[in-house]
C-alpha cells in the first residue's frame, strides 16, 4: 500500500514543481498570449486618492421550480466607499417567474418581473432565450429552465453598474464581482451601455474574479505560475494577453492586493480606460486589510454577503408561499420538482 502510497505523491510533486509555464492559453484568436516575464511585475503601492469605489455583487435563489416554470428571487447589492469609509448602500430585491414557451416548434424560455425597480431590472425582450441557447445549455442537452436566472442576475448587476455610474464623479471606481467579458447572448448590450455612462461621466469600470479557469500552456494555474517568480510584497502581473475581441474590451491583469495574502486574483479594467490601472489597484488595495479575508477589497466581501440569499431565507420564502397558496399547496406540489433523487440521496447522507 505504501507503494501506492508513494507513486501519488511522486506524480503529485512532478506536476507541481516540474512545470516550465510559458504563457496563459486561450482557445478564441482573438486573444494574443504574452510570454510571462519577471519584467511585467509591478509594486502595487499605497494610495492617497479620495476617489470613492463602488462594489456590485447579485445573488438568486429559486423558490419554485417545475419542469415548465421557474420562480427566483434575484437580489442586487452595491455599497460606495470613500477613504475606506462607507458613504451609501442599496440593496434591491425583485421576483421573476421563467416559464417556457413553444415558438417555431422549438421551446424558449420567457420571463415575468414582479415588483423592483426598473434601473435595477434588465429588459425582458432580452430575456426570450431558445432552451438551445449555446451560452446556457448543459454540453449539448437543453437548458435547464433554472439557469435563465443566473442570465437576469448578470444582467441586473451590469445594468445596477451603470445606474451607480450617474452618482459618481470623475475618476470614481466601479467593481464589479467577476469579468468584463460578456459570456451570455445579449450581455453585450449591457456592457456598452455600461461603457458609454462611464465615459459621459469618466467613472472607471472594472471587475475582480474570484476564481478564475484560465489555464497556462501546461495546464497550470496561473496562480502557481506567478508564484514561482516569488515576487515578494503585493502587486500587479500585467500585460497578459491582446484582446482583441467585441465581446471582452477588458486589460487584462493579475493581482496580489495584501503582502501577508495568500491569494492572487484576475482583475480586468475597461479597455479605453487602461491607462489607469495602476492607481486603480492602488486605491483597490488599500480596502484589503481587512482580518475576514485578507487581500480582498472588503466592499466585495460586504456586497456579497448582502446580496446572498441564505438557504433560510430561502425555505423560510418557500414556507411563505406555501401558506399563501393556501389548500392548493398540495396540488401544486405534485407538479413540482424541487426535490430530486441527489436531493433525496443527499438526505439520507
Amino acid at each position: 500500500m505504501q507503494q501506492i502510497y508513494d507513486q501519488i505523491i511522486s506524480l503529485v510533486k512532478n506536476n507541481i514543481s516540474n512545470i516550465e509555464d510559458n504563457y496563459v492559453q486561450f482557445s478564441d484568436s482573438n486573444y494574443k498570449s504574452f510570454n510571462f516575464d519577471k519584467n511585467n511585475f509591478q509594486e502595487i503601492k499605497n494610495s492617497e486618492s479620495k476617489n470613492k469605489i463602488a462594489f456590485i455583487d447579485g445573488g438568486s435563489a429559486e423558490i419554485i421550480k417545475s419542469p415548465n416554470f421557474s420562480l427566483n428571487l434575484i437580489r442586487v447589492y452595491y455599497t460606495i466607499y470613500k477613504e475606506n469609509k462607507r458613504i451609501t448602500t442599496k440593496k434591491h430585491d425583485f421576483y421573476v417567474f421563467v416559464n417556457a414557451k413553444e415558438k417555431d416548434n422549438e421551446i424558449f424560455y420567457d420571463c415575468k418581473f414582479i415588483g423592483g425597480n426598473e434601473n435595477f431590472i434588465p429588459d425582458k425582450e432580452d430575456l426570450f432565450l431558445s432552451s438551445l441557447d449555446e451560452t446556457i445549455k448543459q454540453g449539448i442537452t437543453r437548458a435547464s429552465i433554472s439557469n435563465v436566472a443566473n442570465v437576469i442576475r448578470r444582467f441586473s448587476e451590469i445594468k445596477t453598474a451603470s445606474m451607480v455610474a450617474r452618482l459618481l464623479e470623475k475618476e470614481d471606481i466601479v467593481v464589479l464581482d467577476g469579468s468584463l467579458q460578456c459570456t451570455f447572448t445579449n450581455e453585450k448590450k449591457y456592457f456598452e451601455e455600461l461603457y458609454k455612462k462611464a465615459e459621459e461621466k469618466n467613472v472607471i469600470i472594472c471587475g475582480l474574479s474570484k476564481t478564475t479557469t484560465l489555464m497556462t500552456d501546461r495546464g497550470n494555474s496561473i496562480a502557481n505560475a506567478l508564484n514561482k517568480f516569488n515576487i515578494n510584497g503585493k502587486w500587479i502581473y500585467y500585460p497578459v494577453a491582446e484582446i482583441k475581441s467585441n465581446n471582452h474590451k477588458a486589460e487584462m491583469a493579475f493581482v496580489k492586493l495584501h503582502e501577508s495574502s495568500k491569494y492572487t486574483f484576475r482583475f480586468e479594467i475597461y479597455k479605453e480606460q487602461k491607462q489607469h490601472i495602476n492607481e486603480v489597484i492602488n486605491l483597490i488595495s488599500n480596502s484589503c486589510k481587512d482580518a475576514v479575508f485578507v487581500g480582498y477589497p472588503y466592499g466585495l466581501i460586504e456586497a456579497d454577503r448582502q446580496a446572498r440569499i441564505s438557504n433560510r431565507e430561502k425555505d423560510m420564502l418557500i414556507t411563505l408561499f406555501s401558506t399563501k397558496f393556501g389548500k392548493d399547496w398540495e396540488k401544486i406540489k405534485e407538479s413540482l420538482s424541487n426535490i430530486d433523487a441527489h436531493e433525496i440521496l443527499d438526505s439520507m447522507g
